[in-house]
């Protein structure tokens, strides 16, 4: 960008050394106070460039999941690609939490997608993880009319909790702390009875499987590394029965200097990673502001069309913008306002 007088500026000394008695001397420090001034600007300019807003990574990646919304109501892992529940589910409470209301046909599009592909057992596609989502998206729908689908939902939840309190997969599958971790979440949000035994096993299960290092990995046993996702999820369930205060303590020693979070520490930091240790962080209330700097890694790294990489999803060989990704951040973003819910 030019200065409005810089042709007159041309034609006239250059004021700050225009009283210099030698016109060699007067000339070398004119040079330099130009360069010095169009430093300074480039530098202003660019740090402006640099910095975008909240309101602005929040815009552009609404923008981005609701304009990927696919014919039949579902959101697709990748744009273009087949709808998916839980992609769905994410992308539905990203929306509402950004404010998109239960009246939008954004959202009811969403529920009738949802509806539909709700198994007869209550279940979505077997699956312990996409059924919590699903029932978490109709509930902040306020999709009422459908009240039944969602009790069926959780019946079948606490059909396939397993003796020990953990959840697998699926039914009749080993317990695994991820799964338990993102559904004892998913009762906390759904606002279940934290008193209740369904709620109290599972948290005293995964209490029971932190590693020696202090965090959680997929797999138990001394040579089993903790990994920041799995800690994530099983932080904001236990959250629920427990005081999390010392377990967050590993959880931000695990922060890179970026401010985003790999899967172990030294791991490049991935957006997706990045949002469940934020929402883990913001439930357990970390006094430190670990979370904020964290989102301003997910600010930086954001693409131009609203979207972020990642290879996180288990469908992905490789890192690439995705609407599961992208919705988590959203979900990150709001954080206060999911924990409030």
């Amino acid at each position: 960008m030019r200065p409005r007088n810089m042709e007159r500026w041309r034609q006239r000394s250059c004021f700050p050394f225009s009283n210099f008695p030698f016109p060699v001397v007067q000339q070398v420090m004119c040079k330099l106070w130009i360069c010095s001034l169009v430093l300074a600007l480039s530098l202003h300019t660019t740090a402006g460039m640099a910095e975008k807003s909240p309101y602005d990574t929040i815009e552009q990646a609404a923008s981005y999941i609701a304009k990927h919304q696919n014919d039949d109501g579902g959101w697709p892992l990748i744009p273009g690609g087949e709808s998916d529940v839980e992609v769905t589910a994410f992308a539905m409470q990203a929306l509402m939490l950004k404010g998109w209301g239960s009246g939008s046909s954004v959202i009811r599009r969403g529920v009738s997608y949802l509806v539909k592909h709700q198994k007869s057992d209550g279940s979505w596609n077997g699956n312990t993880a996409h059924t919590i989502f699903a029932a978490i998206a109709l509930k902040r729908a306020e999709a009422v009319e459908y009240w039944q689908a969602q009790f069926n939902a959780l019946k079948w939840l606490e059909e396939a909790q397993r003796e020990s309190g953990s959840w697998g997969r699926e039914v009749r599958q080993p317990g695994n702390p991820l799964y338990t971790g993102a559904v004892l979440t998913g009762l906390g949000l759904l606002d279940f009875d934290r008193e209740s035994e369904l709620v109290t096993k599972a948290a005293d299960w995964l209490a029971s499987r932190i590693n020696y290092d202090g965090g959680w990995s997929m797999e138990p046993g001394i040579r089993s590394r903790s990994s920041v996702l799995v800690t994530s999820w099983v932080l904001q369930g236990l959250s629920i029965a427990y005081n999390i205060d010392e377990q967050l303590a590993w959880l931000k020693q695990m922060q890179n200097d970026d401010g985003g979070f790999g899967m172990w520490k030294g791991a490049p930091s991935d957006p997706e990673v990045t949002a469940y240790a934020v929402l883990a962080l913001v439930i357990g209330e970390d006094p430190l502001n670990a979370d904020q700097v964290a989102l301003r890694y997910l600010r930086e790294v954001q693409q131009e069309d609203g979207s972020f990489v990642s290879a996180t999803p288990i469908e992905l060989k490789e890192p690439m913008a995705n609407l599961q990704t992208t919705s988590f951040v959203l979900w990150a973003i709001y954080a206060e306002k999911l924990k409030g819910k």
